[in-house]
């Protein structure tokens, strides 16, 4: 695919994915942090169980949202092959679907991811967290997860399709994140290529797969990516 160097123009319509459920999800809405919008969730957290995995989606201006196809794929994985142990907290940043506020220009949006993982805490108190992104959702899903590492109990993080060329990635973002995070990248992704994942890696001290022959939509590869992010999430 051509290689991506910076976002396109804001599309008017964005074209956004029909609402999708996974069995088990209650369709709720989160309490922000204090002073900022309530979100929209799917969120599926059977009792007793050992972890949740709280996912992030894509740039919400491009028609991310909690049923983009890459997030919806690892959420129902996810419930097929963990079945009680393994809850979900999957949901709209601000502005997105029936989430109040409007666009944060990604601070918000990781004050966002906050507010799920506080919800994932609230639901599961014992249970161990991971925090997985996805595009857009990884900038912010790091920068979310360096800023609760003081509460010890995300001990997994995961990045998928990072798009280096237009978001920063620095050290900066994974300081204080001592859980291990790993990185999952198709070799023909549009806005990362291998060497640039590489980089990403060393730079953060992250663990790299790579999918051959998949972009950064992974339009024939959902299923195999969801079960390949799998262990590193449970």
């Amino acid at each position: 695919m051509p290689r991506v160097k910076e976002l396109p123009p804001v599309p008017d319509k964005p074209v956004v994915s029909p609402p999708a459920w996974v069995t088990g999800e209650e369709h709720v809405t989160l309490p922000g942090l204090s002073g900022e919008p309530s979100l929209e969730a799917a969120v599926r957290v059977p009792a007793g169980a050992e972890r949740v995995v709280v996912l992030a989606h894509p740039h919400p201006l491009y028609g991310g949202t909690m049923h983009s196809a890459v997030v919806l794929a690892i959420a129902k994985v996810l419930a097929e092959k963990s079945g009680e142990r393994v809850g979900t907290v999957r949901f709209n940043y601000r502005g997105v679907g029936t989430s109040e506020g409007a666009y944060g220009k990604g601070v918000g949006e990781v004050e966002d991811v906050r507010a799920a993982i506080h919800e994932a805490r609230r639901r599961a108190p014992s249970a161990k967290l991971s925090a997985c992104g996805y595009s857009f959702g990884t900038w912010v899903t790091l920068r979310a997860a360096a800023a609760e590492h003081e509460a010890r109990d995300i001990d997994r993080v995961v990045l998928v399709a990072p798009a280096v060329r237009v978001f920063k990635f620095v050290i900066e973002d994974a300081r204080g994140v001592a859980a291990p995070i790993a990185i999952f990248v198709g070799d023909d992704d549009e806005f990362c290529d291998v060497a640039e994942a590489e980089e990403l890696a060393t730079t953060i001290g992250a663990a790299l797969t790579v999918l051959p022959g998949s972009d950064h939509y992974f339009l024939k590869s959902r299923r195999r990516l969801a079960e390949l992010v799998l262990p590193a999430l449970v």
